[in-house]
């Protein structure tokens, strides 16, 4: 279990940008609805949003080094 955590370390909220647009392209996309998410007809905003957190990360990251 803990090799699978520091295997995601560094690409934990990139995972979760990609889920995100994954779950909105799923929703508006091929019409399927997931449980417990309600994208209505602001879609491009919560893509827009997934973008936004993986080009922050990829910042922050990348004044580090």
């Amino acid at each position: 279990m803990n090799a699978v955590l520091q295997f995601g370390a560094g690409y934990r909220t990139y995972i979760i940008a990609a889920v995100l647009v994954l779950v909105v392209v799923v929703e508006k996309g091929l019409g399927i609805d997931v449980p417990g998410v309600d994208v209505g007809s602001d879609w491009l905003t919560h893509v827009l949003a997934a973008l936004g957190l993986g080009t922050l990360r990829a910042g922050i990251n990348g004044a580090n080094k």
